[in-house]
């Protein structure tokens, strides 16, 4: 039997507004005398929302995806186990931080940037929960090329401080590979993450205020949510 394999590219009509939208993709197709055959098959894509102006705690905005070695990616905690929710404050070397990302490697993490960011830093280093034990790496990544990478840490070391220039780019990924042994106790923080990106005036027109990024936001419990309840 013969295969044939291809790709689409697609392009976001200028105004759309952030969401999830369904597309549909129809092949028709022939063989042999008379043999005519139509496929189709829909697929979810995500117009993502551009980060807010100014600086901003990474683990407050929305990510594209994420990706996590035990349990789920931790905003403003550690990663605990493999319960959402289940760490304990991020801190590095006896140095407790309130903001920032707690994962386990292997691990990525990718943000979507508009084109409208400028720099990016964040403490790095494994997490004090794992005692002495666990070896990590820090990578950077914008658009598919890596940045920035800390070399293997472990935790016997103080937060290194690792910074991207990130100017015009479109994704930036975090990424915790295991340090070149194995993910055991491999505990690691993006510690006091910050991104700065230019301020953008809103979409002329009417726009619904949940597809606008926000300067800031606070939430008594967990974080606002965009067209659904908390």
């Amino acid at each position: 039997d013969d295969e044939l394999a291809t790709t689409w590219d697609v392009a976001v009509p200028a105004g759309t507004s952030p969401g999830t939208y369904t597309l549909t993709a129809t092949v028709t197709y022939t063989w042999g005398p008379g043999n005519r055959e139509t496929v189709s098959s829909e697929a979810d894509v995500l117009v993502p929302v551009p980060p807010p102006g100014g600086t901003s705690d990474v683990g407050d905005l929305t990510w594209l995806s994420a990706s996590n070695g035990w349990g789920p990616v931790e905003r403003d905690e550690s990663n605990g186990e493999q319960g959402a929710g289940d760490g304990g404050p991020i801190t590095i070397g006896g140095v407790q931080y309130a903001k920032g990302l707690g994962v386990h490697a292997r691990s990525t993490i990718e943000y979507y940037l508009a084109g409208a960011c400028t720099a990016f830093s964040a403490d790095v280093g494994l997490d004090d929960e794992e005692g002495s034990l666990g070896t990590v790496s820090f990578e950077i990544w914008v658009d598919g090329e890596k940045v920035a990478d800390s070399g293997v840490l472990t935790n016997a070391m103080p937060a290194q401080r690792m910074e991207a220039d990130v100017t015009g780019a479109t994704f930036l990924r975090l990424v915790v590979e295991d340090g070149g042994d194995n993910i055991n106790n491999d505990h690691a923080d993006w510690a006091a993450p910050k991104l700065t990106c230019e301020h953008r005036p809103p979409p002329s027109g009417t726009s619904y205020l949940s597809d606008l990024p926000w300067q800031r936001a606070a939430n008594g419990w967990g974080p606002v949510e965009r067209d659904q309840s908390v």
